[in-house]
């Protein structure tokens, strides 16, 4: 508990700046390592990436272990809350292959069915011709927006005085809000079944290649 305590303090603002990028980095992989034992769950290195636009905030790779974040979150520190945001957003998806691929007996009724099934027929934000909403609302994209919001949320008193902490808190739940709305806008009422329906698609695509 003492670690955690230590650990979560860094971010504040006047700790934060007394620190260098790679002790930044370091922070970051000790966040990890928490939220791995949190959710029982591998631990995955933390990779910074510094070829990447300011769109790109993470990645998840789940062959190399590894969860990769934009430079940005090291280097500006206004950024340090959408950094551990993402940190929570992309080990969530290790902790989602971690259920799909590493436990035995999914049971169809299971949240980690419905994971399983999106991640073998994923949809790339990239892919041309696709619909933005095809890619937000998927399942594990919607659950690890929500769990990262809600781990964001849990350091509230913490952190409510920082302005840096609360725009990043308030542009998450607009974003994830926003994203529903989008989804009615782009695919009408029945959005959800036409996300699955894509899913499918992709998913049928890979088998046949």
């Amino acid at each position: 508990m003492a670690f955690r305590f230590l650990t979560y303090n860094k971010f504040k603002e006047i700790k934060w700046m007394k620190f260098d990028f790679n002790e930044r980095l370091q922070i970051y992989q000790q966040l990890e390592n928490i939220q791995a034992k949190k959710l029982h769950r591998p631990v995955y290195t933390v990779v910074v990436r510094d070829d990447w636009n300011t769109q790109m905030l993470g990645k998840c790779n789940a062959n190399k272990k590894t969860i990769e974040i934009n430079s940005d979150f090291i280097t500006e520190t206004k950024l340090r809350f959408l950094g551990m945001a993402t940190l929570f957003h992309e080990g969530r998806h290790a902790y989602q292959e971690y259920c799909c691929f590493t436990k035995k007996n999914v049971s169809r009724f299971s949240k980690a069915y419905k994971w399983k099934k999106n991640l073998l027929g994923y949809v790339n934000s990239q892919k041309a011709g696709d619909k933005v909403s095809f890619y937000t609302m998927q399942p594990i994209e919607r659950d690890a927006n929500k769990y990262a919001i809600e781990r964001l949320k849990d350091f509230y008193f913490k952190f409510r005085n920082d302005n840096a902490y609360m725009q990043t808190l308030n542009y998450l739940i607009y974003c994830y809000e926003d994203e529903h709305f989008n989804a009615k806008k782009e695919l009408g009422f029945f959005y959800k079944f036409k996300v699955n329906k894509r899913t499918n698609q992709e998913l049928e695509d890979k088998r046949f290649f």
